[in-house]
């Protein structure tokens, strides 16, 4: 099923129940049917996978975690009522203007609706719930996440070793398996020809679409073989053949970075994210597990 059409689906039936449909858990008298964990289920596994492909081990494990997410999602949605909250309606207008643009036309959009079984009313009413359980997960959990430059800074000057960061140096990378041939990219390379044209042209890695472009490397991130040419090596320099794990490489020294401790501004956009996500994830577990020691959830889902 087209992929824009099952989201549609994930939204509409997130907690609807259907005749027919069996219920496999039960959130404070709330039913999760059969219907929205199947296809809460469909929605993680990876695209690139054939669901035939897929053991009923790791379905079971797919299941379970997407009764877990549904559960988890009813238990917001309903604190968020409790709390008085209302969705936006601006930001429900501009799911709703996000999802329709996600179609080539009105008519592919009256389709994808009629395959799903939606109809308009009944989408609004689904992306309202989410857009008021984003809400509630804005004000609950990355509003109290977020950190001052007063606790970063403090943060850092606590652990200014972790800031410390080792010599590096940017390499640009040709690799082959065929050795002759890389006995002509390197009578090339010799010749002053451009070291990166010569990656996009001849390289076989993927970083090749980069001129070979690896970026910044210290020691311990690459091969030793390439390590301790590359660390030997002055900016501008080339080396000649190295072998490694069966793969003839040829590398190139753009810039090298000795061993030096990040200041606070350097390091500070990264830190803030890493904290808050970890932040973030600590207020989010814990909302949850509060909002379940509170709740009445029966699990009806065989097993």
């Amino acid at each position: 099923m087209n992929r824009i059409i099952l989201s549609l689906i994930i939204v509409f039936v997130s907690l609807s129940s259907h005749a027919g449909d069996s219920v496999v858990a039960r959130v404070n008298g709330v039913d999760i049917s059969s219907r929205a964990l199947e296809v809460a289920v469909n929605a993680l596994i990876p695209r690139s996978t054939y669901h035939g492909s897929i053991s009923e081990e790791k379905r079971n494990e797919f299941r379970k975690k997407a009764l877990e997410d549904l559960i988890a999602k009813e238990l917001q949605y309903q604190d968020a009522v409790a709390r008085g909250m209302k969705p936006a309606k601006k930001q429900v207008k501009a799911r709703m203007k996000e999802i329709r643009k996600r179609f080539k036309s009105k008519k592919a959009y009256t389709a994808a609706m009629k395959q799903a079984g939606i109809t308009q009313d009944e989408l609004r009413e689904s992306v309202a719930r989410e857009v008021l359980i984003q809400q509630a997960i804005e004000e609950t959990v990355t509003e109290q996440a977020q950190m001052t430059d007063t606790a970063l800074r403090e943060y850092y000057q606590n652990n200014t070793a972790k800031f410390r960061q080792p010599e590096s140096v940017r390499l640009r990378m040709i690799s082959t398996k065929n050795q002759e041939k890389a006995q002509r990219i390197l009578a090339q390379v010799k010749e002053g020809k451009d070291f990166a044209n010569l990656a996009a042209r001849e390289s076989e890695d993927n970083y090749r679409i980069k001129g070979g472009d690896i970026g910044y490397i210290h020691k311990g991130r690459v091969f030793p073989e390439l390590e301790d040419a590359a660390f030997v090596l002055k900016p501008g320099e080339t080396s000649g053949l190295v072998k490694a794990q069966g793969t003839w490489f040829i590398i190139k020294v753009e810039d090298k970075r000795p061993e030096h401790q990040l200041s606070f501004n350097e390091a500070r956009d990264k830190l803030k994210k890493e904290l808050e996500d970890k932040r973030a994830a600590e207020l989010m577990e814990k909302w949850i597990s509060d909002l379940r020691a509170k709740a009445k959830i029966e699990i009806l889902m065989k097993k």
